[in-house]
């Protein structure tokens, strides 16, 4: 049985949250996963109004971080969603 560790508790680096971010998206398969990257705009990665509550869930689920939809509209790219949501980690 594996050990699962609280990634609040133990840091986690602004990389490792625009790695995981990439592959939630690629996991939704909205986008051809090539154009998922840290420079695209969140309005070409097809992140409607359900995908952003989905990835708002597994951000609460793996981060333990409750993020509102609305946190998304603040923010271009996805690598600026990256950055804030890093900072949110590492002040919770």
């Amino acid at each position: 049985m594996s050990q699962t560790t609280n990634p609040i508790a133990t840091g986690v680096a602004s990389s490792d949250v625009a790695e995981w971010l990439i592959g939630r998206i690629r996991f939704y398969d909205q986008v051809d996963a090539a154009d998922v990257t840290l420079a695209a705009p969140l309005t070409e990665l097809g992140l409607d109004s359900i995908y952003v509550m989905t990835l708002c869930g597994d951000i609460e689920d793996t981060y333990g971080l409750a993020i509102d939809p609305t946190f998304f509209a603040e923010y271009t790219t996805l690598g600026e969603v990256a950055d804030a949501l890093s900072a949110r980690i590492a002040s919770a």
